[in-house]
């Protein structure tokens, strides 16, 4: 039950965020053969972020940090996943090397418009956006078509 308050509370923030900014994300859905590279990409139209961070959501589940660019980097780095930052382009893009069933997931990438403050003088917005990815094991439909032919 707080997971799902949890992700309404920020699906809420999400939406009514009074910010110029804004996320998207494409395409929105995303098949991938099993083994291959999954490329994820992001964009914003502010470039003045102080940092950018993907999520990852399981079907229901709450939301796991995958990575954080702060504003000053441009690659992060953890097992096999890698995210750019080019903030001149207002673009990210997560890269997730010998892609598993197991990354098939709901991938949110957001985006913190200014460093976190005391909460009186707290003006930082988070604004995201989703793509949703499934990862597909071709063998089983190869295996499959040799069966019918």
């Amino acid at each position: 039950m707080e997971t799902l308050l949890g992700l309404l509370i920020l699906w809420l923030q999400l939406q009514w965020v009074s910010s110029k900014q804004e996320v998207t994300q494409i395409p929105a859905a995303l098949n991938v053969p099993e083994g291959d590279s999954l490329v994820l990409n992001c964009s914003f139209t502010d470039r003045a972020i102080y940092s950018l961070q993907w999520f990852r959501q399981d079907p229901g589940k709450g939301l796991t940090s995958l990575l954080l660019i702060q504003s000053s980097q441009r690659e992060q780095t953890s097992g096999r996943l890698t995210a750019l930052l080019d903030k001149s382009s207002g673009h990210s893009t997560l890269y997730i090397a010998a892609s598993q069933p197991g990354d098939s997931a709901t991938y949110l990438c957001a985006v913190r418009h200014s460093a976190p403050q005391a909460p009186a003088t707290n003006t930082q917005t988070i604004v995201g956006a989703l793509i949703t990815c499934f990862i597909v094991r071709l063998r089983n439909v190869f295996a499959l078509t040799g069966l019918l032919n």
